[in-house]
């Protein structure tokens, strides 16, 4: 016997056991966390090294062949829906011709390395003629799920020279299949994603490879900042769409986090444009480590052992913060919020009925507001200081998994 519960002025299918998918699993809902550790300062941080990145960052990315920025899409009728003045999304699935955000992380790192091995002689304009010198001698690697390692793939084919791309067991045919398009070699590891980051380390140093990865670790930290930095083109980006919203401030983003780098430039950026603006990160239930972190009374790094369980959210499915990532995050976030697979299946059928198409993790910011707004309808309905009204995702990825899109949105 079911009946039905309001999320906004929608309806959805509850039990009274719970909520259950279309398969019959019951669904466990969602986690939220205020953050005990953020530094309260309602003042702009200081921008000066922030605008710095920045300027770098974008004169880097627009030397690229098929740069140009992604459209920041206003989702109208569905925030009349769910009762908020407006929901912007800046929608990713057509970055560089890909349906992913990552190369502007990857392809980045790997400038600003090559840039150090030419003792900062390498400008952006001259990325591939003269990058290819200078890597000459190079074979790239790095762990992924998908989408980082189709983008270093594709920056290394840029560049003339191979990659070798580490995948964890389990990863999806068809990214498996996206990167070797680019010319990769694929090797999948049996192990969860933080295995497959030491086994991709570990035969670097072995064989001679350079790692591009977006997590730091003891002894590997500069590469995962220059992805970081990569990333703030995209909120260069959107500062400039902001302004033309006639006055859009947003009061609460929500940011998908796997090891952490891509809310570390969040972090960075909001902290210094927007310093009222509230980010949530977001995250798997099986994969929580930035909750589990927050939730630390020390505010250290924490780290989830596999419990065997898998989510669709593959780009968030990871088990430790990024060393680099994590104290930006800790110090900015204003909440964590980790969900459930079933959220991420009803935010890629809600944003599909409102014209974008989104990936399992790249809707995640979405799939929060629809759990919010169905178990913890307090948390966006006010806060001490200011409603909020004004809501912005980001889908950082359309349908990496053509086949497990279809499936899910029809």
């Amino acid at each position: 016997m079911h009946f039905l519960k309001k999320v906004g002025r929608s309806l959805l299918y509850y039990y009274p056991t719970g909520l259950y998918n279309s398969a019959g699993k019951r669904v466990e809902g969602m986690k939220i966390l205020i953050n005990p550790h953020r530094k309260l300062s309602g003042e702009q941080a200081g921008r000066g090294k922030t605008e710095e990145r920045i300027r770098d960052a974008v004169s880097f990315h627009r030397a690229l062949p098929g740069y140009s920025p992604t459209p920041l899409v206003n989702l109208r009728a569905l925030a009349a829906e769910l009762d908020f003045s407006e929901i912007l999304i800046k929608d990713e699935g057509e970055r560089f011709g890909f349906k992913a955000f990552k190369t502007l992380g990857a392809s980045y790192a790997v400038y600003r390395y090559l840039q150090e091995m030419s003792s900062g002689k390498l400008e952006p304009e001259d990325f591939v003629r003269k990058g290819r010198e200078i890597a000459k001698n190079i074979i790239f690697t790095a762990a992924t799920d998908g989408n980082h390692g189709r983008a270093l793939a594709w920056t290394a084919r840029l560049l003339n020279r191979p990659a070798v791309i580490y995948m964890p067991a389990g990863s999806v045919p068809a990214r498996i299949e996206a990167i070797k398009s680019e010319g990769a070699e694929v090797i999948v590891i049996n192990g969860s994603y933080d295995e497959t980051v030491r086994r991709t380390a570990e035969d670097a140093t072995r064989f001679g490879r350079v790692v591009i990865a977006d997590t730091g670790y003891e002894g590997y930290m500069n590469i995962p900042l220059f992805i970081q930095q990569g990333y703030l083109t995209m909120f260069a980006e959107i500062w400039e769409q902001l302004g033309k919203t006639n006055g859009f401030i947003p009061d609460l983003v929500f940011i998908q986090s796997g090891v952490g780098a891509f809310a570390a430039a969040a972090a960075e950026f909001f902290s210094a444009f927007y310093p009222k603006t509230r980010l949530v990160s977001v995250e798997p239930v099986s994969a929580d480590c930035l909750l589990k972190s927050a939730e630390n009374p020390d505010g250290e790094p924490f780290t989830v052992l596999p419990s065997g369980e898998s989510t669709i959210m593959a780009g968030l499915n990871c088990g430790t913060p990024s060393l680099t990532a994590w104290s930006a995050i800790r110090d900015h976030f204003f909440a964590f919020a980790a969900i459930e697979d079933s959220w991420a299946e009803m935010a890629m059928r809600t944003l599909a009925r409102n014209g974008v198409v989104s990936g399992e993790s790249g809707c995640a910011g979405m799939a929060a507001v629809l759990a919010l707004k169905a178990e913890h309808p307090g948390f966006l309905g006010s806060d001490v200081n200011q409603p909020f009204r004004n809501i912005l995702l980001i889908s950082t990825e359309s349908d990496t998994d053509p086949e497990s899109y279809k499936k899910i949105v029809s």
